[in-house]
């Protein structure tokens, strides 16, 4: 651990709350410095409607560093009646746009009916010679870095990391522009890529067309201690609630989280976990902020969102092991730097925020300056949360080491122009929440704002409901948006806290004593299969294979159509195998071997009307379709009920919304 470390804040878990073949940055400064060329395009290899090419562009116009970029870019090939160009951009800072060029297609296709699509690898990214830091790349979104981690990057880079702050990506669009001949820009960004369009629009007002904004970064630009999460968390943990959606998990989300909170104050929560394979193994969540960015990798993964409330109360009740088994989808597989460069992300961050300390401060300086940067600030201002845990997670720690006297072009505080705007907000995005799209529309004279409910981060990518496309098909109508996302919602059940017995199940209709609650935990099994293969889906692993809650584990396709059970167990003593597959108008069908406490081992066969039969123990069992389901049974463990099985169009919508997030550079 560094010196910082010593004193109890070195090591964190790394934040991504802009929360997806290149030369190496020692070759770019062998090149001599250049003007912006004009564009020339072959056809794209893996973009059918698109034509590549690249823009070669000074590294820093201010012409102190040497060398040129080239900016990868992706332009659609030419329709009758276009005039003019978007120009989308992905988030990050970090993450690429080429690789996603036919999903913005599809997703933008109602604004694109008179436009052309653009995309661009910013600077430092995909095939725009994306930033290579072995030490930094190598961390997971909850994995814990060291300041010395990004001194290093910093140190490998050289003098041109001075030349990737957000405004010299800025500059790169308008020499995008000038190579298109375009005499303006519309501008779309997602996550971060909403600051990039915002900062081009605020230094390039005349050459702004317009702008389509989905999860806002706020109008000051990030955050150094992200105080807009830590004060909106409670918002949204009591909306999830609303209307009884939690009966089964809780009656108090945020005495259960302040609760945990006090308790990681004090040291790590420790348990075990059933891993992709159904062996078991230690685990743990060490402090405050790896929870609080547990919770922020939720809002691109309902599947994951709709299961915190459950296991929070879970943890705080005695049994860590349903919070526990969030931290793999909550880390995510390995990022490769063409995907998303985390020394791209750590060089902006520290060019952009404004920290509470100079970079021409020595360390000694920093550090105090870090530590007491949120003493104005009120502790009801990020409570449940300790102030330990804000300065903690902040970008003022992650920049402590970044060498001295380094100069950065700041961001533009200069008007929006009055043109057309469409800010979109997922009322459940903890990473840009709602508060910021806000906060930044009385800027836009002519903007609309759009939020959906039950939505987390990504709006457009998210939504399942049509609404968030309607009111894009309005905006490029240039007519009023309107409401069309009243009384819609894109929330997924919340699950229920884990029974931890048989004792905590009524006995499914129709048969009597214990027979009937291995039938209700076999449902329920069925159904917490279903939603740890989504989970998994939407977290980004390659395979859909997960470990059950107490032991086995569950394999299924990209689709999802399907699951094959390994002796899943999300109830002690109760293993299920075999597969099963979402009914086309809900429930499932199949057959299960189920392994029960006792002689109440048999085979069950699920039918699509949402009964089951076979034997237990040698007995031949009916059950009628229970009523109800998880998410609305009572808090009292003995009410509980079987969660219901999604249909197999509400699957495959989530399937289809899982593949748009993770091809779409949010």
């Amino acid at each position: 651990m560094d010196a910082v470390g010593a004193a109890g804040y070195g090591a964190r878990p790394m934040p991504r709350p802009l929360s997806l073949v290149v030369p190496l940055i020692a070759a770019v400064l062998l090149i001599a410095a250049a003007p912006a060329s004009a564009l020339r395009t072959k056809p794209c290899p893996h973009a059918g409607h698109f034509r590549c090419g690249t823009l070669r562009v000074p590294l820093d116009r201010s012409g102190r560093i040497p060398g040129t970029v080239g900016l990868a870019v992706a332009v659609e090939r030419p329709r009758a009646g276009t005039h003019g160009f978007v120009v989308a951009l992905s988030g990050g800072p970090g993450q690429p746009s080429l690789p996603f060029a036919e999903s913005f297609r599809d997703t933008l296709r109602p604004a694109l009916r008179h436009r052309r699509l653009v995309l661009v690898d910013q600077r430092g990214t995909g095939r725009s010679g994306a930033l290579r830091c072995r030490g930094v790349q190598r961390l997971g979104t909850l994995d814990v870095v060291e300041t010395r981690l990004v001194r290093a990057c910093a140190r490998h880079l050289g003098p041109a990391r001075q030349a990737y702050a957000t405004t010299d990506s800025v500059q790169d669009l308008d020499a995008l522009r000038a190579a298109l001949g375009a005499r303006r820009l519309e501008l779309m960004g997602v996550s971060y890529g909403t600051y990039v369009a915002v900062q081009y629009a605020r230094r390039y007002p005349r050459r702004t067309a317009g702008l389509i904004l989905d999860s806002v970064v706020g109008p000051d630009g990030i955050d150094t201690y992200f105080m807009d999460t830590f004060a909106r968390l409670p918002r949204i943990l009591r909306e999830q609630c609303l209307r009884g959606r939690c009966r089964g998990a809780t009656r108090d989300p945020l005495a259960d989280l302040a609760r945990l909170t006090a308790r990681l104050q004090r040291g790590p929560l420790r348990g075990t976990v059933v891993d992709e394979h159904g062996r078991r193994q230690a685990s743990a969540i060490h402090d405050e902020s790896e929870l609080v960015l547990m919770i922020m990798s939720g809002d691109l993964n309902p599947w994951m969102q709709n299961a915190f409330p459950a296991a929070i109360a879970a943890a705080v009740h005695g049994d860590p092991t349903p919070l526990l088994r969030l931290r793999r989808p909550s880390q995510g597989p390995p990022t490769s730097v063409k995907d998303f460069s985390v020394g791209l992300n750590v060089t902006t961050t520290c060019a952009d925020v404004r920290l509470p300390y100079a970079l021409d401060a020595p360390l000694p300086e920093r550090v105090p300056a870090w530590l007491h940067g949120t003493d104005a600030t009120p502790a009801s201002a990020f409570a449940p949360f300790s102030r330990h845990a804000v300065i903690d997670t902040s970008t003022a720690h992650d920049c402590l080491r970044w060498p001295r006297g380094d100069r950065f072009t700041p961001p533009s505080l200069a008007p929006l122009p009055d043109v057309r705007a469409l800010v979109l907000s997922g009322r459940w995005d903890t990473r840009t929440p709602t508060e910021n799209a806000r906060e930044l529309l009385p800027s836009l004279p002519h903007g609309q704002l759009l939020t959906v409910g039950g939505t987390g981060h990504d709006v457009l990518d998210s939504d399942i409901t049509g609404c968030a496309a309607k009111a894009l098909r309005r905006f490029a109508a240039e007519r009023r948006i309107g409401t069309p996302c009243r009384g819609r919602s894109n929330a997924v059940p919340m699950l229920a806290r884990p029974a931890r017995s048989l004792r905590g199940y009524r006995p499914a209709p129709g048969v009597r004593g214990v027979a009937g609650r291995v039938i209700g935990a076999t449902l329920d099994t069925i159904a917490d299969a279903q939603n740890t293969a989504l989970q998994t889906l939407f977290a980004g692993f390659p395979e859909v294979h997960a470990g059950g809650l107490r032991g086995g584990w569950v394999s299924a396709p990209p689709t999802v159509a399907r699951m094959r059970l390994h002796r899943y167990a999300l109830v002690p003593g109760v293993a299920v195998s075999g597969t099963v597959r979402a009914g086309r108008h809900g429930g499932g069908f199949g057959t299960l071997t189920v392994d029960a406490p006792g002689r109440l081992d048999g085979v069950l066969r699920l039918r699509t009307d949402g009964s089951i039969g076979g034997t237990l123990g040698g007995r031949a069992v009916h059950a009628a379709p229970a009523s109800g389901g998880g998410a609305d049974a009572a808090s009292r463990a003995s009410d509980r009920v079987p969660a219901p099985l999604l249909a197999a169009g509400d699957v495959a919508a989530a399937v289809r919304a899982a593949h748009r997030l993770r091809s779409a550079g949010s």
